[in-house]
């Protein structure tokens, strides 16, 4: 039996990435109707809709999905082999900006697996909290969105559960609190950066109007998780970065019944840098960390 071309599939993978035919057609260097043209040729070889096509987006079908996730596997495969069998045909290396505290919290205990799926790829990850340095600079960066711009090139890679969280001796001698207005009597630990966090967790789960203490204030979450490890007051935690402390009994979530903010971030892919299959497997592998 005739298998699809390796074009075609190459061509659906990116479309099923990106959701986008011209985002597709960008990536691969080809015409927004070329990459129309290879789905409908794909989707008539197959005897399958691939894709749902609304009026201005595209989503996958179940069967689409189930493909794209093979197709993809299969890809990966097949272009790592290639590396291994003919190394040095290019620089490997992809850079990656991020917060130290999604670096150290979230990605550095992950990085074993990267490099056991694709030992050729090297990643760079730097911390540019306080720097103006451009996304030029990088190949990926991961951010919140806010004062960042959400463009063609960017993702939502995650949502953050933002919660009160503590260490447990805090409660060792005084009861657990049941209600916001019983974090008043409590050192409140700031993260610079998230100033309005305890703001605006208070206006969401307090129905009055309350002043809210400053407490400890820290320049960034990794100083925030040592105070909040040490008993010094009660830091507002954002998983999945703080879960392993939350699983090992480190710290604990405040109150029993949910109260959560949320946080959104995003991934971003400057154009110029879509066409490297390297980037491409590093965005893969963290879209599927994030899941």
């Amino acid at each position: 039996m005739k298998r699809p071309r390796l074009n075609s599939l190459r061509t659906f993978a990116a479309a099923g990435r990106h959701l986008s035919f011209s985002l597709a057609a960008q990536e691969l260097k080809i015409s927004q109707a070329a990459v129309s043209q290879q789905m409908r040729q794909l989707e008539s070889y197959l005897d399958a809709a691939l894709f749902v096509r609304h009026n201005r987006r595209l989503s996958l079908t179940n069967t689409g999905q189930a493909y794209l996730d093979t197709v993809h596997e299969a890809l990966d495969r097949l272009d790592s082999v290639t590396d291994q069998l003919f190394p040095g045909r290019h620089s490997q290396t992809v850079t990656l900006r991020c917060t130290s505290g999604i670096a150290t919290l979230w990605l550095a205990p992950q990085l074993k697996s990267l490099q056991q799926l694709h030992p050729g790829i090297e990643l760079r990850i730097k911390t540019l909290d306080n720097s103006n340095d451009p996304l030029s600079a990088s190949d990926l960066e991961i951010f919140i969105a806010g004062e960042n711009k959400i463009d063609s090139h960017t993702r939502k890679l995650l949502t953050s559960t933002i919660t009160p969280v503590c260490s447990p001796t805090i409660f060792a001698h005084r009861p657990r609190p049941t209600n916001p207005t019983d974090l008043l009597d409590l050192e409140l630990i700031h993260v610079l950066g998230y100033d309005d966090d305890w703001h605006r967790w208070f206006r969401i789960h307090q129905k009055s109007k309350v002043k809210v203490p400053r407490g400890l204030s820290v320049d960034g979450s990794l100083i925030a998780i040592e105070a909040a490890l040490r008993g010094d007051g009660i830091m507002l935690g954002r998983r999945p970065f703080i879960d392993r402390y939350l699983q090992c009994g480190d710290l604990v979530e405040v109150f029993i019944r949910p109260m959560y903010l949320y946080s959104d971030y995003y991934l971003r892919q400057p154009a110029k840098t879509t066409a490297r299959r390297e980037n491409k497997i590093v965005a893969h592998w963290l879209t599927q960390l994030a899941t």
